[in-house]
């Protein structure tokens, strides 16, 4: 009986895994035409912000959470690229989706050294699902007009040369080559 159990949670874990990378390789990643001006989100201290408030303005937002360990990685790289850009477009933004908010948030940013990288809460998750984000972390560049211009999902060395080429083509007009 146990061994009848172990071979059925080897096959459930399986095709689990068949799943997931079968979704990875066939899965629409070219860039949305949606808007993100519906996108409500908190500030650290709760007050209300959201993306409407960044019309007319690029934004590389990145969708994470303090538990995600590659979400945690791409942090400080975010930090140094947003510090690199020197008010520059894109604005660059993190969106925690801990349901613990600041509480899990701001420790982590202190730990992490990140001190001047905008943060923002969706403790409710909302944004998963209007951004149809599959995992995390996963970064989308919004043009000035709010249209969706890039979609990245995992960790990227996002203050190194070649991101920050792929993100100026992408604001210039250019298609997106992968969601690598």
């Amino acid at each position: 009986m146990l061994k009848s159990r172990r071979i059925v949670l080897s096959f459930v874990a399986v095709a689990t895994l068949a799943a997931a990378v079968a979704y990875f390789i066939f899965s629409d990643r070219t860039p949305r035409s949606r808007s993100a001006d519906a996108l409500v989100f908190q500030r650290l201290d709760g007050s209300p912000a959201g993306l409407v408030s960044f019309r007319g303005q690029a934004v590389l937002l990145t969708v994470w959470a303090t538990w995600c360990w590659s979400c945690r990685e791409e942090m400080p790289a975010l930090a140094r690229l947003r510090r690199s850009l020197g008010g520059r477009p894109p604005a660059v933004l993190a969106l925690s989706v801990d349901r613990d908010g600041a509480e899990v948030v701001e420790p982590l940013m202190e730990q992490l050294n990140v001190r001047d990288l905008p943060v923002y809460l969706d403790p409710t998750g909302t944004s998963v699902g209007r951004l149809s984000v599959s995992g995390l972390p996963t970064t989308i560049l919004f043009g000035p007009d709010g249209s969706e211009r890039g979609r990245w999902f995992g960790v990227r060395a996002w203050d190194e040369k070649p991101m920050i080429d792929e993100i100026t083509a992408l604001l210039a007009g250019a298609p997106q080559r992968s969601a690598r």
